[in-house]
């Protein structure tokens, strides 16, 4: 199932690939806003920030000692190559830094990943009926927060992703907090999810929609979902409960 929110001015905002496999979970992934790293990032930054250091050294060592001479600017306008080496290196000491922020993200966030298979609610199945998430674009925290949600999406229902600039009443109401997560209506995180009030939240909510276990069948007839009767699936099969089933 694919939801998109658009714009009033057909701007298609988020896209979001929802998939239900026979446990009932929910297996989200974003489509949009994903962060990775060009292949090739890390090289160019080492290659600008040595260069840039190499141009630096050359300039207050003197080129004397170089079995080859220099182009003609190097003499007529030393304050350029300067110039162009202070660049180099700021330059390379920014792509160094992004590409190991973006490589301690994922580190921590694959460390999360793994706690978060640890842990496993008592009660199995969907809370909440809706879930709403207020967004908007170039939004990291939108990103994280989604991340968070695709996580424990075997206990959510399937996220509705809004931006906020679609709506001038939306920007007024939540233009410095997003992102804005909402269930069932009711505003339960803004600006960032913490995820252990999410794991409360999930405990402490009631399962509306139990998973299906593939090979059984519940219910007798009835199709409560509270009857523990199975239905017999051969004539010589019991019911689970006989005469005692408790939707009679």
């Amino acid at each position: 199932m694919i939801i998109i929110e658009s714009e009033t001015a057909g701007r298609i905002l988020r896209t979001k690939s929802v998939r239900r496999d026979a446990t009932g979970e929910n297996h989200m992934s974003t489509i949009a806003h994903t962060e990775e790293l060009p292949k090739g990032l890390p090289f160019l930054g080492n290659t600008m920030l040595f260069l840039g250091l190499g141009i630096l050294a050359l300039s207050l060592t003197g080129t004397e000692w170089l079995p080859f001479n220099m182009p003609r600017s190097w003499y007529q306008s030393p304050s350029i190559w300067k110039l162009l080496a202070l660049c180099l290196s700021c330059g390379g000491v920014a792509v160094l830094k992004q590409v190991s922020s973006t490589e301690m993200k994922h580190a921590e966030r694959n460390r999360g990943t793994q706690q978060n298979e640890d842990w496993i609610p008592e009660e199995q199945g969907q809370r909440f009926e809706t879930l709403t998430v207020y967004t908007k674009e170039n939004c990291p925290l939108c990103e994280e927060a989604a991340e968070i949600l695709e996580d424990y999406a075997a206990y959510l229902p399937t996220a509705e992703f809004i931006d906020i600039y679609s709506d001038p009443a939306l920007v007024k109401q939540f233009g410095t907090c997003v992102p804005v997560v909402s269930f069932d209506g009711k505003i339960r995180f803004r600006g960032r999810i913490n995820e252990v009030l999410l794991r409360r939240l999930i405990v402490a909510s009631p399962v509306i929609v139990s998973p299906v276990i593939q090979g059984t069948k519940s219910g007798c007839g009835c199709n409560k979902q509270s009857c523990g009767c199975k239905r017999p699936t051969s004539q010589t099969e019991s019911t689970g409960c006989g005469s005692n089933c408790r939707c009679a």
